[in-house]
């Protein structure tokens, strides 16, 4: 009996790991973008913007899924003094930019976290002042380096 269920398990198990993954309901929290470019040439169009920019910063980047995707978390810097003012407890949600590209089915996409996620989190009117400053940066920053809309 126990060596039948342990197969069951490991069949079990080994059959997770192969089937597709199932299609979320994406939340109002997310900006999901297609994208003409591979996840890597995304990230690096950004990475190059962030580079040649004072008013941007990048605060971290890393390869998940081993390489196909890529995280980046960025920082539109005139957010920072509206977190900080709304009480230094909330530079927890910084940076507000949480970004990740990846493919799936043969399409390439950005997502992002929406910037209002920290309202949501901590309601301030600093921080709604700051999203409403941050929210049309991020979009004219991805309409230019990336050619969405």
């Amino acid at each position: 009996m126990k060596t039948m269920l342990k197969t069951l398990s490991v069949v079990a198990v080994a059959s997770l790991a192969f089937a597709p993954a199932a299609r979320a309901e994406v939340s109002e929290h997310f900006i999901i973008h297609e994208l003409e470019q591979t996840p890597q040439e995304a990230a690096t169009l950004i990475r190059d913007f962030i580079a040649m920019s004072d008013d941007w910063s990048l605060n971290g980047e890393f390869e998940m899924m081993g390489g196909a995707a890529v995280g980046m978390k960025i920082c539109f810097n005139a957010m920072r003094g509206y977190v900080a003012a709304a009480g230094l407890h909330n530079l927890a949600l910084m940076p507000c930019g949480n970004i990740a590209f990846y493919e799936e089915d043969g399409q390439s996409y950005l997502s992002m976290l929406d910037v209002g996620y920290m309202t949501t989190l901590s309601p301030h009117p600093e921080l709604e002042a700051g999203v409403a400053l941050a929210r049309p940066a991020y979009a004219a920053m991805f309409t230019e380096v990336l050619s969405v809309d």
